[in-house]
């Protein structure tokens, strides 16, 4: 549209010029008509006697005296000085006169009214085709936008050639964009590690077996726990943890062949999630005893204290997918108050029928009377000396057989039996005891904290209460939150994370960097630290994809003054390739084992 501008402009200026010509030059041929009417007065004034003075016999004036001066007004001012009263001698006698400038002035108006209104036409209807042609124009471009095939100047117009060229260019890039959504659709929708179905795959399929026409239609939900998950990855490393979680679901694929239609689905961290069609109980006697062989095997030869739990229960259309989950929960919470491996079944939330939880309930009474709760430490490698250390504190749970109950089963009985802030308290206490006997200067402590902490508002007062007792101490704390707990709590989330800053200490996210909604949450809460996921460490070496988007998260961490620690570090490959990111700090089985609280003296270098 810029090419019609200057025409524009150009033809504003030439009406300007034309209609003040068309004012001008009939002034100056009144003005000149006038220039020889006064000559012509001169001369007749001249040529006459005293006696002979009469404007009658003088035309063209308009006032004539002698002797007596004419009054000085100016009506036809519009023709300057030749308008004004003029003196002659007449032999000895002075004479007075003013021309006559109505039929000049008369002449001027009836040339320049017509010739300027008529200009003004021409004009105004040249603007008007030229406005309307430009609005023609971008219509026909606004138009050629929307669909390219519209084009009909021949190609010979660089605007169309270039939107038409743009519409080529964009056809190219949108269609090797449907192209990559489709694979990340379908990407989407599978668990990278396992090649299950995540839990998005689950929820779609879960409602569409919930929606189902066929009222009649039964089908059953069971639900694995990996519940040695966690202490795998604490005691032998994330590449363990990995191919524990992956010998897992070999023997759920295993068990769940010979059934039609059975899919599998990895739902969370440690659950494996198996929707079947079919009665709940025979599927559920099938299943579970077939499993529970199969994992106790694989404890013993793994030196395991469980391999996994399995709940079992039945889905019918036209129940709540929100129901289905926790009567799911409820057989786990039942399994894991039994024998390791165990699985159990539940048909109907009914709290009369729900087991182990007495049970549970004393247990973890026992281990808050008896102080049953180990605590280890697992030290980063910080890379700038000017940085304090950082030490990662893990809480385990001993049983009377020489072992440790799975972390995670304790602390979902703990959610379950409404205990968790008894156990954050005292876990917390513990540890800051243990720090006030450390001699240990420049050092940082790693809590790790439960969502369960987060939808306590009274665990919220306590804590603050703790850090505000001591402010020497609390600037000595990292509080850890996992991503996921923050991405779906984010409000409470970050009211915690504001108390605890009020209070000196300070905070981390882990697990950090399962997506491009980290970034969100790192600029809407920008902690102290960001631990990154294990899983994104492991897939460093071999994913360019992977090493771009942490030199992303270091380079932007580091700008809003975070610092950035690696888990999960195994391999020298993997510490050579972090540190040329310039990342502050490593964690991890390369740099040092988890160990004994009260006898950690430091991390040895």
């Amino acid at each position: 549209m810029r090419e019609t501008r200057p025409f524009g402009q150009a033809l504003l200026l030439s009406g300007s010029i034309i209609i003040l010509l068309s004012i001008l030059l009939p002034w100056w041929a009144s003005y000149h008509a006038l220039q020889l009417q006064e000559q012509q007065t001169h001369d007749r004034l001249t040529q006459v006697t005293t006696t002979e003075l009469s404007a009658a016999l003088l035309p063209g004036l308009a006032e004539l005296s002698i002797e007596q001066p004419l009054p000085a007004s100016h009506s036809a001012w519009w023709f300057g000085q030749i308008s004004t009263p003029h003196q002659e001698i007449v032999g000895d006698t002075r004479v007075f006169y003013r021309l006559d400038t109505k039929p000049a002035t008369t002449q001027w108006l009836q040339l320049s009214i017509p010739l300027t209104l008529v200009n003004l036409l021409i004009f105004a209807a040249l603007h008007r085709r030229r406005r309307k042609d430009e609005e023609t124009r971008k219509h026909y471009f606004t138009s050629l936008l929307l669909d390219p095939d519209l084009g009909h100047l021949g190609g010979n117009d660089p605007v169309e050639q270039g939107i038409i060229s743009l519409h080529q260019s964009y056809r190219h890039q949108l269609e090797d964009l449907q192209q990559q959504l489709g694979v990340a659709q379908q990407q989407s929708y599978q668990d990278s590690l396992t090649n299950l179905g995540n839990r998005f795959a689950f929820r779609r399929d879960l409602d569409l077996m919930l929606n189902d026409e066929n009222k009649l239609a039964t089908a059953t939900l069971m639900i694995v726990r990996a519940s040695a998950l966690q202490s795998i990855n604490v005691q032998r490393g994330f590449q363990a943890g990995d191919q524990y979680l992956q010998d897992i679901v070999k023997l759920v694929r295993k068990a769940i062949l010979p059934e039609l239609g059975a899919r599998g689905y990895r739902i969370s961290g440690t659950d494996i999630a198996v929707l079947a069609k079919g009665q709940c109980e025979p599927l559920a006697e099938r299943l579970g005893t077939l499993l529970n062989q199969e994992l106790y095997h694989y404890q013993h030869v793994h030196e395991l204290d469980c391999a996994a739990y399995l709940g079992f229960t039945q889905l019918l259309p036209g129940q709540p997918s929100e129901q289905v989950l926790i009567r799911a929960d409820l057989a786990l919470a039942q399994s894991q108050g039994r024998e390791p491996n165990s699985w159990s079944v539940v048909l109907k939330h009914n709290s009369d029928e729900e087991m182990g939880e007495s049970e549970w309930r004393q247990l973890l009474q026992n281990m808050l009377n008896e102080d049953k709760i180990l605590l280890q430490v697992q030290p980063a490698q910080i890379r700038k000396q000017a940085m304090p250390g950082y030490n990662e504190i893990f809480t385990r749970f001993p049983n009377d057989q020489g072992g440790t109950y799975p972390a995670t089963t304790v602390f979902a009985m703990l959610q379950r039996l409404n205990m968790s802030m008894l156990f954050e308290q005292k876990i917390i206490d513990m540890i800051l005891q243990q720090i006030e006997h450390k001699a240990l200067p420049r050092q940082r402590w790693a809590i790790n904290l439960t969502p369960a902490s987060l939808q306590q508002n009274s665990f919220l007062i306590w804590l603050e209460r703790v850090l505000l007792r001591d402010k020497e101490m609390s600037a000595s704390l990292v509080f850890e939150l996992d991503e996921q707990v923050l991405q779906h709590q984010r409000v409470t989330g970050k009211r915690l994370l504001d108390m605890i800053r009020r209070c000196g200490a300070r905070s981390a996210v882990s697990r950090f960097g399962q997506g491009y909604g980290s970034f969100q949450l790192l600029r809407e809460i920008k902690p102290d630290y960001i631990k990154l996921d294990g899983q994104l460490v492991r897939q460093l070496e071999a994913d360019s994809t992977s090493q771009q988007f942490v030199r992303m998260i270091v380079d932007l961490s580091q700008r809003m003054g975070c610092h950035v620690i690696a888990e999960g570090v195994e391999t020298g490959e993997q510490k050579q390739l972090l540190e040329s990111m310039h990342i502050d700090g490593i964690q991890g089985y390369l740099v040092a084992r988890p160990g004994d609280f009260d006898t950690f003296k430091g991390l040895a270098i």
